[in-house]
């Protein structure tokens, strides 16, 4: 008896024990699938063996590889289930070719069935590994497509770069925004609360990328004059509205996003912005304390405020009133401007960041920001900033009367 005749004769046997094999020892995966199909499986793969064993004619096994390999692919399994698959038509041929033959007919056996399999295997991993790199690339093409839309989305959620109004020609507006991912865990923007009023605030939501992205959508939203919280509806008074205190809108932050709802840190500082009469109010929720920079050099930082957001409570969030002249500006920023180290590992630090804004007091707000930015590269050195860099800058002006 020869090969080609030992395969012939126990070809419905070697299928069979091979697909029980399959279902009950590889893996959940292939218990999962019906003993039916795994025994059309090995069915198939058997003669495609054959022909290679018997024949040296691989052009079975190169199309049943193909067809395995997206049915195996897309059912989730792994390489190495597929791999431990063809090794049990080894285990299973071996006794009975050692069963039939002797001698140089057995080696020459088990040489065919080694060079099947061998190149079986191999062409098999290879297929696979390029069928999944593939199915992963198409994967992370779209996730980037999808955080890209994201990131499109997050821009909308920023001060708009449009033609100012006339009740903003006493105050000039800049701001840069830099996230560490694509989208990031930081958002500011500013409110249209009335005629006189404005509402800027600065958010920054612990972590990167879409968790913390989503939840500063949300907050933004929260924040929008229609919700209710920044401005309240008094319906049959003059005015039908009622301008809401910082402290009050942080307060209704800390119960609105509560530690438990996000598990995220949220640091949050809003200021209200008399444009007109040169005064505002604020309250910080543990955010990095704004810059009030006035016209000759010196500054405070706004610090009055309370704790993060979202512990319930705790403490009262305070206010604090400010005055401002012409020429006086503001720079409200998260963390990201200083918390951050160079490839010596040295930290730029809050020290280095207020002396650096000090130092730039007689430019104007853009050209500040710009000088800010570039000064943050060249001590990072090309190293990848860790956390998003969010910087909103406030000019205050005089106006001229119209002619």
């Amino acid at each position: 008896m020869n090969l080609a005749d030992i395969l012939q004769k126990y070809r419905d046997h070697i299928a069979l024990k091979w697909a029980h094999r399959l279902h009950e020892e590889v893996s959940s995966g292939y218990a999962r699938r019906p003993l039916e199909e795994l025994l059309q499986t090995t069915s198939q793969a058997s003669e495609a063996n054959y022909a290679a064993m018997v024949r040296g004619d691989f052009s079975k096994v190169d199309a049943f590889i193909v067809k395995v390999c997206k049915l195996r692919l897309e059912g989730g399994f792994s390489l190495s289930e597929v791999q431990k698959a063809f090794e049990i038509y080894r285990t299973i041929l071996i006794p009975i070719l050692a069963k039939e033959l002797t001698g140089d007919a057995l080696l020459e056996a088990l040489q065919s069935l080694n060079a099947c399999l061998s190149r079986t295997i191999f062409a098999f991993s290879d297929y696979f590994l390029n069928m999944a790199n593939a199915k992963l690339l198409e994967k992370q093409k779209k996730l980037d497509e999808d955080l890209q839309a994201a990131a499109g989305i997050q821009q909308c959620l920023l001060p708009q770069r449009q033609e100012k109004s006339r009740k903003d020609e006493d105050l000039e507006i800049e701001w840069k925004f830099t996230p560490s991912e694509t989208i990031g865990g930081d958002i500011f923007n500013v409110i249209h609360l009335d005629e006189d009023h404005l509402g800027f605030y600065m958010i920054d939501v612990s972590g990167h990328g879409v968790p913390p992205a989503l939840v500063t959508f949300s907050l933004s939203q929260t924040l929008q004059p229609h919700m209710g919280c920044t401005i309240r509806k008094k319906p049959g008074c003059t005015p039908d509205y009622e301008i809401v205190s910082p402290g009050e809108v942080l307060t209704a932050l800390d119960l609105e996003y509560p530690w438990e709802r996000f598990e995220k840190f949220l640091t949050v500082i809003y200021l209200i912005v008399d444009i007109h009469h040169g005064h505002l109010v604020y309250s910080n929720a543990a955010h990095p304390p704004p810059i009030l920079l006035h016209a000759d050099g010196t500054f405070e930082l706004l610090e009055k405020g309370g704790t993060i957001i979202g512990l319930g409570g705790v403490l009262p969030f305070e206010e604090e009133d400010k005055a401002f002249s012409a020429g006086d500006k503001i720079i409200i920023y998260t963390d990201g401007v200083f918390e951050f180290t160079n490839d010596k590992g040295e930290l730029f630090g809050e020290e280095r960041f207020h002396a650096l804004v000090k130092s730039l007091h007689g430019l104007d707000i853009g050209a500040m920001l710009d000088e800010i930015v570039r000064a943050i590269e060249g001590f990072a050195q090309g190293e990848k900033l860790r956390d998003d860099v969010s910087i909103l800058g406030l000019e205050f002006k005089k106006r001229i009367p119209a002619a």
